[in-house]
Protein backbone atom coordinates (compact mmCIF):
# COMPACT_ATOMS: atom_id res chain seq x y z
CA UNK A 1 0.00 0.00 0.00
CA UNK A 2 1.22 3.47 -0.84
CA UNK A 3 2.25 6.39 1.66
CA UNK A 4 -1.34 8.60 2.50
CA UNK A 5 -2.12 11.64 4.89
CA UNK A 6 -1.81 10.40 8.23
CA UNK A 7 -5.74 11.31 8.74
CA UNK A 8 -6.36 8.95 5.62
CA UNK A 9 -4.22 6.11 7.31
CA UNK A 10 -5.97 6.30 10.90
CA UNK A 11 -9.45 6.42 9.06
CA UNK A 12 -8.31 2.93 7.17
CA UNK A 13 -6.92 1.69 10.02
CA UNK A 14 -11.06 2.64 11.78
CA UNK A 15 -12.58 0.90 8.77
CA UNK A 16 -10.39 -1.90 8.61
CA UNK A 17 -10.75 -2.59 12.84
CA UNK A 18 -13.32 -5.44 12.23
CA UNK A 19 -10.66 -7.12 9.98
CA UNK A 20 -7.65 -7.11 12.16
CA UNK A 21 -6.06 -8.29 15.11
CA UNK A 22 -3.65 -7.42 17.42
CA UNK A 23 -1.19 -9.91 17.74
CA UNK A 24 2.39 -10.82 20.04
CA UNK A 25 5.24 -11.41 18.50
CA UNK A 26 6.83 -14.63 20.38
CA UNK A 27 10.00 -15.77 18.36
CA UNK A 28 12.45 -14.23 16.07
CA UNK A 29 15.04 -15.75 13.98
CA UNK A 30 17.40 -14.62 11.48
CA UNK A 31 17.75 -16.95 8.30
CA UNK A 32 20.75 -14.85 7.44
CA UNK A 33 21.61 -11.11 8.45
CA UNK A 34 18.80 -9.89 5.73
CA UNK A 35 16.15 -12.41 6.46
CA UNK A 36 14.30 -12.37 9.46
CA UNK A 37 11.88 -14.98 10.24
CA UNK A 38 9.60 -13.85 13.09
CA UNK A 39 6.14 -15.75 14.93
CA UNK A 40 3.59 -13.87 15.50
CA UNK A 41 0.68 -15.30 18.33
CA UNK A 42 -2.85 -14.06 18.84
CA UNK A 43 -6.24 -14.54 18.12
CA UNK A 44 -7.21 -15.97 14.62
CA UNK A 45 -9.71 -18.96 15.51
CA UNK A 46 -11.83 -18.82 12.41
CA UNK A 47 -9.85 -16.37 9.94
CA UNK A 48 -9.14 -18.37 6.43
CA UNK A 49 -5.85 -18.47 5.02
CA UNK A 50 -4.85 -19.64 1.50
CA UNK A 51 -1.35 -19.95 0.25
CA UNK A 52 -0.10 -16.78 -1.14
CA UNK A 53 -2.80 -14.54 0.90
CA UNK A 54 -1.27 -11.66 2.15
CA UNK A 55 -1.82 -9.73 5.48
CA UNK A 56 -0.97 -5.84 5.89
CA UNK A 57 0.19 -3.94 9.01
CA UNK A 58 0.76 0.06 9.40
CA UNK A 59 4.57 0.77 9.29
CA UNK A 60 4.61 3.94 10.63
CA UNK A 61 1.93 6.58 10.65
CA UNK A 62 1.21 7.11 7.23
CA UNK A 63 2.44 3.77 5.52
CA UNK A 64 1.19 0.08 5.55
CA UNK A 65 2.82 -2.87 4.06
CA UNK A 66 1.55 -6.11 2.83
CA UNK A 67 3.22 -9.42 3.81
CA UNK A 68 3.11 -12.95 2.71
CA UNK A 69 3.17 -15.68 5.86
CA UNK A 70 5.15 -18.37 5.25
CA UNK A 71 2.62 -20.61 7.64
CA UNK A 72 -0.31 -20.18 9.15
CA UNK A 73 -2.61 -21.92 11.53
CA UNK A 74 -5.79 -20.56 12.73
CA UNK A 75 -6.53 -23.20 15.59
CA UNK A 76 -3.46 -22.80 17.21
CA UNK A 77 -3.56 -19.10 17.08
CA UNK A 78 -0.06 -18.71 15.70
CA UNK A 79 1.29 -17.51 11.97
CA UNK A 80 5.17 -16.74 10.45
CA UNK A 81 6.51 -14.24 8.12
CA UNK A 82 9.95 -13.92 6.63
CA UNK A 83 10.49 -10.37 5.75
CA UNK A 84 13.57 -9.42 3.62
CA UNK A 85 15.67 -6.24 5.56
CA UNK A 86 16.54 -4.73 2.82
CA UNK A 87 17.32 -1.03 5.00
CA UNK A 88 15.80 1.50 2.37
CA UNK A 89 12.14 2.09 3.42
CA UNK A 90 9.64 2.31 6.36
CA UNK A 91 8.68 -1.38 6.36
CA UNK A 92 12.06 -2.78 6.04
CA UNK A 93 12.65 -0.09 9.28
CA UNK A 94 9.99 -1.27 11.30
CA UNK A 95 10.06 -4.62 10.76
CA UNK A 96 13.83 -4.44 11.59
CA UNK A 97 12.69 -2.82 15.13
CA UNK A 98 10.40 -5.52 16.23
CA UNK A 99 11.46 -7.44 19.14
CA UNK A 100 9.96 -10.36 21.29
CA UNK A 101 6.71 -9.26 23.40
CA UNK A 102 6.05 -6.22 20.99
CA UNK A 103 2.36 -6.17 19.87
CA UNK A 104 1.09 -5.90 16.43
CA UNK A 105 -1.65 -4.73 14.38
CA UNK A 106 -2.11 -7.06 11.23
CA UNK A 107 -5.03 -6.85 8.71
CA UNK A 108 -6.40 -10.11 7.85
CA UNK A 109 -4.94 -12.08 5.15
CA UNK A 110 -6.70 -11.78 1.44
CA UNK A 111 -5.50 -12.38 -2.20
CA UNK A 112 -6.39 -14.97 -4.72
CA UNK A 113 -6.29 -18.68 -4.92
CA UNK A 114 -2.62 -19.09 -6.57
CA UNK A 115 -1.93 -22.75 -6.06
CA UNK A 116 -2.95 -24.73 -8.73
CA UNK A 117 -3.63 -28.16 -6.70
CA UNK A 118 -4.21 -30.11 -10.58
CA UNK A 119 -0.47 -29.67 -11.68
CA UNK A 120 2.05 -32.25 -10.27
CA UNK A 121 4.62 -30.10 -11.16
CA UNK A 122 5.24 -26.59 -9.77
CA UNK A 123 8.18 -24.07 -10.48
CA UNK A 124 8.94 -21.08 -8.63
CA UNK A 125 10.97 -18.29 -9.65
CA UNK A 126 11.45 -15.01 -7.24
CA UNK A 127 13.81 -13.29 -5.02
CA UNK A 128 14.63 -12.57 -1.27
CA UNK A 129 10.95 -10.79 -0.93
CA UNK A 130 9.31 -14.55 -2.09
CA UNK A 131 10.73 -16.75 0.43
CA UNK A 132 7.98 -16.62 2.25
CA UNK A 133 5.65 -17.81 -0.42
CA UNK A 134 7.55 -20.43 -1.59
CA UNK A 135 8.13 -21.86 2.22
CA UNK A 136 4.46 -22.08 2.07
CA UNK A 137 3.53 -23.36 -1.25
CA UNK A 138 6.43 -26.07 -1.09
CA UNK A 139 4.64 -27.49 2.46
CA UNK A 140 1.31 -27.64 0.20
CA UNK A 141 3.01 -29.49 -2.77
CA UNK A 142 4.39 -32.15 -0.67
CA UNK A 143 1.42 -32.34 1.59
CA UNK A 144 -0.12 -33.46 -1.62
CA UNK A 145 3.01 -35.72 -2.72
CA UNK A 146 3.65 -33.36 -6.13
CA UNK A 147 6.72 -31.83 -7.25
CA UNK A 148 8.67 -28.51 -7.14
CA UNK A 149 12.29 -26.92 -8.70
CA UNK A 150 12.82 -23.29 -9.05
CA UNK A 151 15.41 -20.59 -9.09
CA UNK A 152 15.85 -17.40 -6.50
CA UNK A 153 17.27 -14.44 -7.64
CA UNK A 154 19.43 -12.81 -4.73
CA UNK A 155 21.20 -9.40 -4.14
CA UNK A 156 24.59 -8.87 -3.36
CA UNK A 157 24.25 -9.07 0.05
CA UNK A 158 21.91 -11.68 0.88
CA UNK A 159 23.95 -14.12 -1.79
CA UNK A 160 26.87 -13.29 0.65
CA UNK A 161 25.23 -15.21 3.60
CA UNK A 162 23.56 -18.94 3.59
CA UNK A 163 20.03 -18.84 3.98
CA UNK A 164 18.36 -21.56 6.28
CA UNK A 165 15.31 -21.98 4.46
CA UNK A 166 13.12 -25.17 4.74
CA UNK A 167 13.14 -25.22 0.36
CA UNK A 168 15.51 -26.38 -1.52
CA UNK A 169 16.06 -24.18 -5.27
CA UNK A 170 18.75 -22.96 -7.50
CA UNK A 171 20.48 -19.58 -6.45
CA UNK A 172 22.11 -16.99 -9.08
CA UNK A 173 22.99 -13.70 -8.40
CA UNK A 174 20.97 -10.70 -8.93
CA UNK A 175 21.58 -9.51 -13.03
CA UNK A 176 21.78 -5.59 -14.31
CA UNK A 177 18.96 -7.14 -16.65
CA UNK A 178 16.67 -8.39 -14.90
CA UNK A 179 16.55 -12.37 -14.44
CA UNK A 180 19.16 -13.03 -16.84
CA UNK A 181 21.14 -15.36 -14.74
CA UNK A 182 18.16 -16.97 -14.03
CA UNK A 183 16.95 -17.37 -17.95
CA UNK A 184 20.48 -18.90 -18.24
CA UNK A 185 20.00 -21.51 -15.84
CA UNK A 186 16.48 -22.47 -17.60
CA UNK A 187 18.22 -22.53 -20.71
CA UNK A 188 20.52 -25.05 -19.57
CA UNK A 189 18.02 -27.26 -17.71
CA UNK A 190 18.35 -31.04 -19.34
CA UNK A 191 15.75 -32.06 -22.02
CA UNK A 192 14.64 -34.82 -19.60
CA UNK A 193 13.85 -32.50 -16.74
CA UNK A 194 12.25 -30.19 -18.79
CA UNK A 195 10.15 -32.35 -20.70
CA UNK A 196 8.79 -33.22 -16.93
CA UNK A 197 8.22 -29.32 -15.77
CA UNK A 198 7.20 -27.52 -19.43
CA UNK A 199 3.42 -28.46 -19.18
CA UNK A 200 3.62 -27.60 -15.11
CA UNK A 201 2.54 -24.43 -13.35
CA UNK A 202 5.04 -21.64 -13.06
CA UNK A 203 4.68 -18.99 -10.34
CA UNK A 204 6.84 -16.21 -11.36
CA UNK A 205 6.66 -13.91 -7.71
CA UNK A 206 8.72 -10.57 -6.29
CA UNK A 207 10.49 -8.19 -8.98
CA UNK A 208 7.91 -6.81 -11.69
CA UNK A 209 10.78 -6.47 -13.94
CA UNK A 210 12.36 -9.82 -13.51
CA UNK A 211 8.87 -11.21 -13.61
CA UNK A 212 8.42 -9.75 -16.99
CA UNK A 213 11.97 -10.99 -18.68
CA UNK A 214 11.30 -14.57 -16.94
CA UNK A 215 7.65 -14.76 -18.44
CA UNK A 216 8.99 -13.92 -22.11
CA UNK A 217 11.29 -16.77 -21.81
CA UNK A 218 9.05 -19.08 -20.72
CA UNK A 219 6.67 -18.25 -23.59
CA UNK A 220 9.91 -18.90 -26.11
CA UNK A 221 10.12 -21.99 -24.70
CA UNK A 222 6.94 -22.89 -25.65
CA UNK A 223 4.59 -22.57 -22.24
CA UNK A 224 1.37 -21.96 -22.32
CA UNK A 225 0.56 -18.49 -20.77
CA UNK A 226 -2.36 -20.36 -18.65
CA UNK A 227 0.40 -22.19 -16.66
CA UNK A 228 2.08 -18.85 -15.56
CA UNK A 229 1.02 -17.34 -12.42
CA UNK A 230 2.84 -13.58 -11.75
CA UNK A 231 2.69 -11.89 -8.79
CA UNK A 232 4.66 -8.34 -8.63
CA UNK A 233 5.96 -7.80 -4.90
CA UNK A 234 7.97 -4.76 -6.46
CA UNK A 235 9.42 -2.39 -8.64
CA UNK A 236 12.71 -0.04 -8.82
CA UNK A 237 11.45 3.93 -7.84
CA UNK A 238 7.64 2.10 -6.74
CA UNK A 239 5.84 1.47 -3.49
CA UNK A 240 2.90 -0.56 -2.31
CA UNK A 241 2.47 -2.61 -5.01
Amino acid sequence: MPTVPKWVADAMESVFSGKSRKVLVTDIVYLNPFIKKITFKGDISNVRFKVGWAIFIRVDDTNFRNYTPSYWNSEAGVFEVIFHLHGNGPGSHYINSLKLNDVVSVGLPRGYDFYKKEHEYHFFFGDETTIGFFESLKTTIEENSQNYIGILELDTNTMNYEIKTNFVLDIVAASTDKAQNAIVLLKNLPEQVWELWRTGVFYLIGNGKSIQNFRKALKEKGVSGRNIITQPYWVEGKIGL
